[in-house]
């Protein structure tokens, strides 16, 4: 008898080390195979390592914040007690890393790696769970937490690569401070539906999808940034090219408006599913079906066959998590790189701008206006470092006298009907002008959803 029960423990304790390993397994070989093929062994490794070292750093704040945490507050334990303290050691960690390499590593090695570190917290962090978690609580955990783990990983890794590639300028980390913010509260979602436990259980599909289409998003905008060599070359940094890259859409739009007879073909947003992943993504969804119909006919039978798993558990495992891999398998790469970077954005706002340098004055137009600063067709006299002054017209207001600095010029010796242009950078951000535009920006928007609703002619985006 004590023989079989230590076997029996044996096996319990395999089985979780087997599912705790296999879950961290499949989310990191299917973003390793679907998007990333590193040359280098050894990156994989240091992300493994920081993961490790991001779990001690995690750890001993949770154990020392325990005691100040109400442990009848789900919400406290969900959020305080626990995605608040492994999020910010994951951005710091990642952070860390990158300081000293941002001028080796792309966009898409940041999210590579932020994956991998997920992974492997996810994965020490469910073995630390193992001799506390009986093996379905400890199933369900493994194999929903890995997705949020790796989620996480991934998204910060993309902040932390903007960030470090980014023009260096006032409130430049916002975007980091964004990252950690929506991490906090995906996390922290998921913590708690899985301590109230219950009906809200069905949520857990919507929370995982939530995670996976951003960092699909992300994982789609990184496929369009050129790599840091390239753009060291030509002496811009990753937001420069973006306001570029944004206006020459703009300049195709204009180009194309006023030639009626060329009509470009609509890029999709979406690529074409697959025969292949729409007959695995139908096979699961019908295994919850399959299955649920069992519950409903013999729910006295599913905790005798499956070693007394609570009602909870057998939904979130058997009914949930088929759908959220179906989710998975069928919306992997659904997003087309070439509609963010080829497609032809149309103006709804015009800014107008004067630009004041020294003694001299042109009016030209702002496109892809930001915090940071904008881009403007320019005279060829304009030099890299020039102080000038704009004023900007925006919907029937004047806001004038505002300092910036051109970074970049755009300019082509002996071409006489190439229209020059340069990236111009705020010496401080004019809030005022940011917060006017955005408003009138979302009222014409909102105009155009309606006019379009009333007359479905074609698509528009937005600038």
């Amino acid at each position: 008898m004590l023989l079989y029960l230590k076997l029996e423990g044996l096996l319990i304790a395999f089985l979780k080390f087997g599912t705790a390993v296999s879950a961290a397994g499949f989310y990191w070989f299917f973003y390793r195979n679907t998007y990333y093929h590193p040359n280098r062994k050894s990156f994989d490794f240091s992300a493994i390592f920081c993961g490790i070292l991001t779990v001690g750093l995690a750890i001993f704040p949770e154990i020392f914040v325990k005691q100040y945490i109400d442990e009848n507050s789900y919400f406290e334990r969900a959020f305080q007690g626990s995605s608040l303290l492994e999020e910010i050691p994951k951005l710091i960690v990642i952070l860390w890393y990158f300081k000293g390499l941002k001028t080796v590593y792309n966009t898409s090695d940041g999210i590579y790696f932020g994956l991998t570190l997920g992974a492997s917290f996810g994965l020490l962090e469910n073995f630390l769970y193992a001799p506390i978690l009986d093996f379905w609580p400890l199933f369900l955990r493994a194999v929903t937490s890995l997705p949020i783990h790796t989620f996480t990983g991934g998204i910060y890794g993309f902040a932390a690569m903007e960030y470090y590639h980014s023009r260096p300028s006032s409130f430049d980390f916002l975007g980091v401070l964004y990252s950690l913010f929506g991490c906090f509260l995906l996390h922290g979602t998921f913590n708690y539906i899985l301590l109230i436990n219950g009906n809200f259980m069905i949520l857990l599909p919507f929370i995982l999808a939530a995670g996976f289409f951003v960092l699909e998003y992300l994982l789609t905008i990184s496929q369009n940034i050129l790599p840091i060599e390239v753009l060291q070359a030509i002496g811009l940094f990753s937001d420069d090219y973006q306001v570029i890259s944004r206006f020459t859409r703009y300049d195709s739009w204009m180009r194309s408006s006023q030639s009626r007879n060329q009509k470009a073909d609509p890029i999709p947003l979406f690529r074409q599913l697959s025969k292949g992943k729409i007959f695995v993504s139908v096979f699961l969804l019908l295994i919850p079906s399959l299955l649920y119909s069992i519950y409903l006919n013999f729910p006295e039978k599913i905790p005798l066959l499956l070693g007394g798993i609570r009602t909870s558990e057998f939904i979130g495992l058997f009914l949930i998590y088929p759908i959220w891999l179906s989710i998975l398998i069928l919306f992997r790469g659904i997003f087309n790189p070439k509609f963010f970077r080829e497609r032809i954005l149309k103006i709804p706002l015009f800014i107008a701008v004067s630009i004041v340098q020294e003694e001299r004055e042109y009016y030209s137009l702002a496109y892809s206006l930001s915090r940071k600063g904008f881009y403007s067709p320019i005279e060829k006299t304009l030099n890299i470092g020039d102080r000038v002054y704009v004023t900007f017209y925006v919907a029937g207001r004047e806001f004038p006298g505002i300092l910036a600095i051109p970074v970049w010029l755009n300019v082509r010796e002996g071409d006489p009907e190439f229209e020059s242009g340069a990236v111009f950078i705020f010496v401080n951000p004019p809030w005022k002008l940011l917060f006017w535009r955005s408003l009138v920006r979302v009222k014409q928007q909102f105009q155009n959803l309606i006019h379009q609703i009333a007359h479905p002619v074609g698509s528009s985006h937005s600038v």
